[in-house]
């Protein structure tokens, strides 16, 4: 079994370059075989521009690409919460779109900016990939808000979209802030991309202008998956050297301790 080729994508606004500029060195050393596939950064362009992505990604096969479309004004919402943060709901949208129009390989490679990386290169199990499943990524327990999978069962039916299995009628328990399930969480993941490529079109199609259902871009890929019948691959990243962390504070500390490290 081979490892497929694969696309590394990326999302920066203002806050998450500069982040970037703290875990991208962690990622040349401890994950050197990333410098060999192609790359792709989308931007905000409302915050930061093209010259600085590349000031901080130095490297070959890098495409950036400015997100949301520049023709494009698009109204995100005031946002009331972290979950409907207007600002996080376009950066993650960006990865629902982005990667269906520009991606040319098989799969690829979603990473956050705050995650950090340690051990070595040998880090990718072929056997991952075995059935071409459509999402490979870390295992998670939870999702939040609790009633993000009524809304897609919701979406789904009003727009009239047919799918191979029923709504997830994943109902939380009244008050509660989350609901407790196996799915998975995307700081680091590979998705198949003619998966993604429906992901886009349904959302293209059924939601406004670049916009999504929901402002969780592994919460829609997860649920789309359950309802077309595509494999979903949950493994532990931090096992093989992945670590994210929440707030800018902890992304600077561990980056520097892993510059510090051993392979």
């Amino acid at each position: 079994m081979t490892i497929p080729t694969y696309t590394l994508v990326v999302a920066v606004d203002a806050r998450h370059l500069r982040q970037l500029s703290w875990t991208w060195p962690t990622w040349r050393r401890h994950k050197p075989g990333l410098l060999g596939v192609p790359m792709i950064v989308f931007y905000d362009w409302s915050q930061v521009t093209e010259a600085q992505v590349r000031m901080v990604v130095d490297r070959p096969y890098l495409k950036c690409v400015p997100w949301p479309p520049v023709q494009w004004e698009i109204d995100w919402g005031a946002g009331t919460c972290k979950w409907d943060d207007p600002q996080r709901a376009k950066m993650l949208a960006g990865f629902t779109y982005v990667p269906a129009i520009n991606v040319n390989t098989p799969y690829w490679l979603k990473l956050d900016c705050d995650t950090v990386a340690m051990g070595n290169d040998d880090w990718i199990d072929p056997e991952w990939f075995k059935n071409e499943p459509a999402i490979i990524s870390h295992k998670w327990s939870f999702t939040r808000p609790a009633d993000q999978f009524v809304t897609l069962d919701w979406w789904a039916e009003e727009r009239k979209i047919y799918f191979e299995r029923p709504p997830l009628n994943m109902v939380p328990l009244p008050g509660a802030e989350r609901i407790g399930h196996k799915r998975i969480i995307s700081f680091v993941g590979f998705f198949r991309t003619d998966f993604t490529v429906k992901v886009c079109n349904l959302c293209k199609f059924h939601c406004l202008a670049w916009r999504t259902p929901v402002p969780s871009q592994d919460g829609i890929c997860w649920y789309l998956a359950q309802r077309m019948g595509e494999a979903v691959v949950r493994v532990n990243m931090k096992s093989v050297g992945w670590q994210q962390w929440s707030n800018d504070g902890n992304v600077r500390k561990y980056a520097t301790l892993a510059m510090e490290s051993h392979r």
